[in-house]
């Protein structure tokens, strides 16, 4: 038997670190271009081009894998000291079908492109894409990890396009000082071309690789013959300067504020410095991001907080290098992560409110936390260390209050915050095995005892591992994590009895609330094995996380205390058919407990996707949890028995190459007892011109809840019985929600654009029940309905409140507070963007807010937005020029 394990042992060694030889990859030698002069102008008429040679052996890989091109296209590549050029001829036979639409740098539309993708540190896993389309619009993209795109890194470069008699040509200047490589006499990097024709939605590689194959830089051709290539001095200074006007007539208060208006001025400055050819630092002071674009509306009635998506340019930038995910897959896990960059500049933890003795008030308080400044260096080593360090300072926002008798008083509202991360990882077998770690610190200066709920201190490290074997056919992923807070001993209780962990529940023998600990530990893991390459995929894995792991002071997360285990089934099929393109499907089971060993749903999908032959798509699928116990509904209360749910979905697309496309998604889900939810979204898009588009989405959702929450966080008071009682609620609530863009591009630099999004939802509460017994096996055994309830006014505190007679006796038992609303919601931003110079940039910014909240809870969009809008709006006004100094 020892024998056998042994040999078995070697079997899975040979099996997993090593593999197939792969094949030699394609090569292209650059050429020097010895002085003579390349003109940026889109026409390849120079003679270095036919000295170079042209290249015409791409590949077609959409639609039809693995077969020649329907269209010729020819390539070289050139290089001087500072820079390396690239000229595309793409031929068409039919010039007339030649797409070019007219957009914002960036942006990707169904036209006609030439990309040109550079591994300049030759390790088959980050690249730098460059891209244009006929109309000279420009598409600059950073990736790494093999496959994962960052679409929001901007570099320096220069390119022209250019019509000839059959076809169009590209020709590109990339500066060296925008890439990242080692330092040697001769250079070899992954190359890769790529063409899209629009006409057939066409895609053509130079060099080719199966769909069923996994990963994308690892693929690449080489471009060799790079030799004497100098030290790259990268130095740009970009300062900026911004005005800034806040106006409405909500700011007017006589006396204390007699203004419909405040002015702002701000001025920092950016930096970015070129430490070694594989080494940046970028340095921001006191930044501004008024040009963002607002996150969309919401009301979160849930216990956890909503994730955002980051948007601003320092911190998206050369961002997945920092990134360390605590999940897998593609489900609300996946967000879970060490670093959330929203963490820094948040807004900030406390609000803050007039003493009545001093008579009205009127309270100036920041909306989100000022970054005095950060810096964060990013590159690979020589021996394949990629590096990434960044560190923040915000600053102490203070709340101003200003009283009527002329008195003002100042309420701190946000301590002075400093936050560090430092994430490393290795490569080994080429970039199919990688190592990595990181650390991330928070630490707050907090003097005022107000602030004392606060963490002063956050810490977390872990290390992870991805690694390819069998021919890149299967990976294994893993990580693990531990966190350590520490503070008060209040801070450390009100993280002991938050949302996110709960100890405080009465029937969890495995937690406990310390009242006099100051510091909090906890750890994390994940593990799974995954089958990449082929038609038929598959993984296994597993998470958890400790009821101790706390790591939002800078990373994000929700519940702890839990631990999971999943198998995913996939099958795939990429070979067009006489009606369909492709399609695929996929399975998943999981099943998971908390460290109690209270058994969670076990829970399953399954989903369908295709793609019909004229690029319309259909996508269904049905999800299905069984019974099991929640141990979050009742906020910190014993965990209570649910019943199986099911819910389904359903989406339509057509083609999006078309000036005209839509896309419907709709869904529905049901439980016992009424309990259901549904709802419908639908987008569309209009391209009227060249060089305007126009998007629309709407959404509605419904949801009947026959035993909610109702918001009041904790148990009821019985004042009869003395007793602390766990009430829960019949809850309706219907939400609709649209967003409008318009998007104008006068030139590939100037460009306008609009976004507006109205948003209503109306929650009414009713029919009151109580937790009689939290496992019983039925509804009927769980709960008993409160059939005495009645909705009075009180005139003091000018509320309503529910009065419940439980025992029909004539004495209320109960006095809740009437939570039905009505929130309504308008963000709109328009943003005049002029990019008047390479890198440095104008923007006029228009931002406009209007927010209601009403006790009511009858849904009506149409009173509510004309309710909405018949409100005074919150208008801020913004000039911020900057300009790029290239030292």
């Amino acid at each position: 038997m020892m024998g056998m394990n042994k040999s078995l042992l070697i079997f899975v060694t040979i099996l997993v670190f090593t593999g197939q030889i792969h094949p030699a990859k394609k090569e292209f030698s650059a050429m020097p271009t010895n002085s003579l002069d390349i003109i940026i102008d889109g026409i390849l008429e120079e003679d270095i081009w036919d000295l170079a040679g042209l290249k015409k052996d791409l590949i077609q890989r959409e639609p039809i894998e693995n077969t020649a091109p329907t269209e010729q296209t020819e390539f070289s590549v050139c290089y001087d000291h500072n820079n390396l050029y690239v000229g595309i001829k793409a031929y068409c036979s039919d010039p007339g079908t030649i797409k070019g639409i007219l957009t914002r740098r960036d942006e990707w539309s169904p036209s006609d492109w030439l990309y040109v993708y550079i591994d300049s540190y030759n390790d088959n896993r980050t690249a730098f894409q460059f891209g244009l389309n006929p109309a000279g619009v420009k598409r600059d993209i950073r990736w790494s990890d093999d496959e994962r795109a960052d679409q929001n890194w901007d570099a320096v470069w220069d390119g022209e396009t250019a019509y000839f008699e059959g076809g169009w040509s590209a020709e590109f200047k990339i500066p060296f000082r925008e890439l990242r490589f080692v330092k040697t006499k001769s250079q070899t990097w992954g190359f890769q071309i790529k063409r899209e024709i629009a006409n057939n939605n066409e895609e053509d590689y130079w060099t080719y690789w199966s769909k069923d194959e996994h990963g994308f830089v690892s693929h690449f051709g080489e471009l060799n013959n790079l030799n004497n290539i100098p030290q790259q001095k990268q130095i740009q200074i970009i300062p900026y300067t911004t005005g800034q006007m806040n106006h409405s007539e909500l700011y007017k208060t006589p006396p204390v504020h007699p203004d419909k208006y405040d002015l702002f001025n701000n001025t920092g400055v950016d930096m970015k410095v070129g430490v070694t050819n594989n080494l940046t630092m970028d340095i921001t002071i006191n930044p501004d991001f008024g040009q963002v674009e607002a996150d969309p509306a919401e009301l979160n009635l849930t216990a956890f907080e909503t994730y955002f998506p980051e948007k601003r340019p320092f911190f998206v930038e050369g961002g997945n290098i920092f990134n360390y995910a605590l999940g897998i897959g593609d489900g609300d896990q996946s967000r879970n992560s060490l670093f959330y960059t929203r963490r820094i500049g948040r807004s900030p933890h406390y609000s803050a409110y007039w003493d009545d003795e001093y008579g009205d008030g009127y309270i100036t308080e920041p909306s989100s936390t000022r970054i005095l400044g950060a810096a964060k260096l990013s590159g690979k080593t020589n021996s394949s260390w990629s590096i990434g360090i960044l560190d923040a300072v915000t600053a102490e926002e203070k709340a101003r209050i200003k009283y009527e008798d002329g008195s003002e008083h100042e309420q701190t509202i946000e301590p002075l915050t400093n936050y560090f991360v430092n994430r490393i990882q290795k490569d080994f077998r080429e970039g199919r095995t990688t190592i990595g770690g990181i650390i991330t610190a928070t630490n707050r200066k907090i003097d005022d005892n107000h602030l004392d709920w606060l963490h002063s201190d956050a810490y977390s490290t872990g290390m992870d591992i991805s690694h390819l074997f069998a021919d890149n056919s299967y990976m294994i992923l893993g990580g693990v994590a531990i966190s350590n807070v520490i503070g008060s001993s209040e801070a450390i209780v009100n993280t002991q009895t938050g949302s996110n962990h709960y100890f405080q529940r009465p029937d969890a023998e495995h937690l406990d609330v310390d009242s006099s600990a100051t510091h909090l530990s906890g750890f994390t893991e994940n593990a799974a094995i995954f089958k990449v390459k082929g038609d038929w995929r598959w993984g296994i894995g597993q998470w958890f996380f400790s009821p101790g792991f706390e790591a939002n002071d800078l990373g994000y997360h929700r519940d702890v205390d839990n631990q999971v285990q999943f198998i995913w089934l996939s099958r795939q099929q990429n070979d067009p058919g006489k009606y369909i393109r492709n399609y695929g499907t996929n399975l998943s089971i999981w099943h998971g407990t908390n460290f109690g060993y209270e058994s969670h749903p076990i829970g399953g999908n399954l989903n369908i996707h295709m793609t019909f032959m004229n690029y319309w798509n259909f996508g269904t699928g049905v999800n299905m949890d069984g019974p099991g116990l929640n141990t979050t509904i009742l906020w910190g209360g014993p965990a209570i028995r649910t019943d199986g749910t099911v819910n389904g979905w359903l989406n339509v697309g057509s083609d999006y190459n078309k000036d005209l496309s839509f896309n419907v998604n709709g869904y529905h889900g049901k439980a016992v007892m009424g309990t259901h939810w549904e709802g419908v979204n639908t987008n569309i898009n209009w391209r009227p011109t060249m060089n305007i588009s126009i998007g629309v989405s709407v959404s509605f959702n419904h949801q009947l809840d026959t035993w909610a929450n109702w918001s009041d966080y904790g148990p009821s008071y019985d004042m009869q019985n003395e007793t602390e009682e766990y009430l829960l609620t019949h809850f309706e609530q219907n939400t609709l929600s649209s967003t409008f863009r318009l998007d104008w591009t006068l030139t590939p630099n100037l460009s306008l654009q609009y976004y507006g999004s109205p948003f209503v939802t109306a929650g009414k509460y009713d029919r009151f029940i109580k937790v009689v017994d939290p496992k019983g096996d039925s509804y009927d055994d769980r709960f008993k309905h409160l059939y005495n309830a009645e909705k009075v006014y009180d005139d003091e505190d000018e509320m309503w409140y529910w009065e419940i007679d439980e025992d029909s006796d004539g004495t209320f038992n109960y006095e809740i507070p009437d939570w039905d609303f009505n929130y309504r919601q308008f963000n709109s931003n328009l943003v005049l963007r002029w990019e008047y110079r390479p890198g440095s940039t104008i923007y006029l910014v228009w931002s406009q807010g209007i927010t209601d909240f009403i006790n009511m809870g009858n849904f009506d969009f149409g009173n509510d937005i004309k309710d909405l809008f018949g409100l005074e709006p919150e208008n801020i006004f913004l000039i911020k020029f900057n300009y790029l100094l290239n030292l």
